[in-house]
This record gives C-alpha cells, sequence and structure tokens, in this order.
C-alpha cells in the first residue's frame, strides 16, 4: 500500500506544464485552475454575485438582518404562465434562469477542470465521475424535468429554506414518497455506501490497534470471510462505497424526473400487483 500510495502522491507543481487541451495553463500559487477552471471561476462569481445581489439587496421580503436574508431570502422560478420561454422580464424569473445558467456552465467546468487534472497526473477519472453523478441531479431537476413538465416553474427556488420547503413538498405532491421504489432503492444505496465504509473504517482501526499483536491482512480478511462468507479486499471495499454512492444519486434522477412526467400517485403505482395474473385471484385480492 506504501508503494501505491507513493505512486500517486505528488507536489501541486509536478504537474506537467502542458496547456488543458491545449487552451491555457493558469496557476494561483500552487492551486492549477487550467481553462476549464477559469471558466468556473468566471461563471461561479457571477451567479453567486447575482444571487447576493438579489437575496440581500433586492428581494421585497429582505429584512434588516444579513444572516436572515441569507438562510430565508430566494430567486423563484419563472411562473407556470413563462412556460419554457426565455424570459427577460426580472420580475417574471429571469434572474432564477441567469443563476441556473450560471451554476450549470461552473459546475460542468469543474468537472471538466477534474478530467483535466485526473489527465495531467494519469490518474483514474473516480473523482470527475463522482462529481459528474451530483452535476446530473443537478441538471436533471433543474433543466431536464421542467422541459418534459414544459414549464420552468417546474425548477426548485434557488434559496436555502426555500429549496428545503420545495423538496418537503415534492414529495407530499405526488403522495406518499416511501411507495417510490427508486426513492427507496436511492436510501438504501446512500446508507449502504456509509455503511461499507463504516465497516472498513472499524476494521482499520481494529487492526492497526492490535498490529502489536501480530494482527495481518490475512486475520482481517478471515474476519469479514467467517462472518460474511465473503471477503471484498482493501481497495475492494472503496470501489464498492464509490459506486454505491454514485448510484445513489443516478436512481435519485429517476425518483425525481418521473415524478410527475410518468407517475402523479406512487401511492396507487403499486396497484399493478393486483391485475398481475398470478396474483389477482388470490383470496386476500
Amino acid at each position: 500500500m506504501l508503494s501505491f500510495e507513493a505512486k500517486y502522491r505528488q507536489e501541486a507543481m509536478a504537474v506537467p506544464p502542458r496547456a488543458s487541451f491545449g487552451l491555457l495553463k493558469i496557476w494561483i500559487g500552487r492551486f492549477y485552475l487550467g481553462f476549464w477552471g477559469v471558466v468556473a471561476l468566471v461563471f461561479g462569481i457571477l451567479g453567486s454575485g447575482v444571487w447576493f445581489w438579489q437575496v440581500l439587496f433586492v428581494d421585497p421580503n429582505r429584512t434588516n438582518n444579513p444572516l436572515l436574508n441569507f438562510i430565508r431570502g430566494q430567486i423563484a422560478p419563472p411562473p407556470p404562465s413563462v412556460g419554457l420561454a426565455i424570459t427577460f422580464d426580472p420580475n417574471k424569473g429571469f434572474w432564477w434562469l441567469f443563476v441556473v445558467f450560471c451554476a450549470t456552465v461552473t459546475f460542468f467546468a469543474w468537472m471538466m477542470r477534474q478530467i483535466d487534472i485526473s489527465r495531467l497526473l494519469k490518474i483514474g477519472y473516480q473523482v470527475p465521475i463522482a462529481f459528474g453523478a451530483v452535476l446530473s441531479s443537478w441538471v436533471t431537476i433543474q433543466i431536464v424535468r421542467p422541459i418534459l413538465l414544459g414549464s420552468w416553474s417546474e425548477g426548485f427556488p434557488l434559496g436555502v429554506i426555500a429549496h428545503l420547503d420545495w423538496l418537503s413538498a415534492f414529495g407530499y405532491r405526488y403522495y406518499n414518497f416511501f411507495y417510490n421504489p427508486f426513492h427507496a432503492i436511492g436510501i438504501t444505496l446512500l446508507f449502504g455506501s456509509a455503511f461499507v465504509l463504516s465497516l472498513h473504517g472499524a476494521t482499520i482501526l481494529s487492526a492497526a490497534r492490535k498490529k502489536s499483536e501480530g494482527v495481518t491482512e490475512e486475520n482481517v480478511n478471515r474476519f469479514y470471510w467467517d462472518f460474511f462468507g465473503y471477503s471484498i479486499g482493501e481497495i475492494g471495499i472503496h470501489r464498492l462505497a464509490f459506486w454505491a454512492a454514485v448510484m445513489c444519486v443516478l436512481m435519485s434522477n429517476l425518483c425525481f424526473v418521473l415524478s410527475g412526467t410518468v407517475v402523479q400517485d406512487w401511492s396507487a403505482f403499486w396497484d399493478f400487483w393486483n391485475y398481475a395474473p398470478f396474483w389477482k385471484n388470490f383470496p386476500f385480492n
């Protein structure tokens, strides 16, 4: 493991000084930006600046408390009457469209920067894959789903409390979200990823404390062979947790995008069991 770590541990300035995708190479001290990092920085500052300006100085519901404005302020999406039009009316969601655009460009550019760094360091693409999964969730909820439903109003408002309120109301809007199978699969993968990493962390800590007593990797594997019937190994446990976390986000995307487009009532979604040929004639139906 020490040789494995040494292979990938490099000083920041040791990154080959060639331009990212042949376009631009920029460093801020020991922090590598590259072309995509500059794009992310520019659009991130622009979008964040507009959001803070709207919330702190324009929002009609703002107070004299900046912290309260930050927590409770929001930029609402366009009303249903706008549909999918690109409005320039600031009272009908223009700033929401603007910030969503800036955020999308920022997130995409940051993912490309991570790909650029992975290429320069000649390592795997696990970091940009994980970030890309989260980016796909943003795109699904704020762009894909509103387009499928024909209105930008289906996107969530840009604000701390407003976003949480929207998320809470979303489940009730399509009845009981506990009946949404993709919600269940996503939650299972989320806690499953945390569970396997907690097992791994506890194992490493225990083995380190017992190292003086001769505990080896073979002892650790034997424990899991006896307890679970299989040992996936030290590298395998990280890969399992990684892909479980990525799939958690992708399942959550399905959870959202199918709500309102294909399924209107998740409670009634399971009624098909009552009509299955091998099931419908059972006495308790």
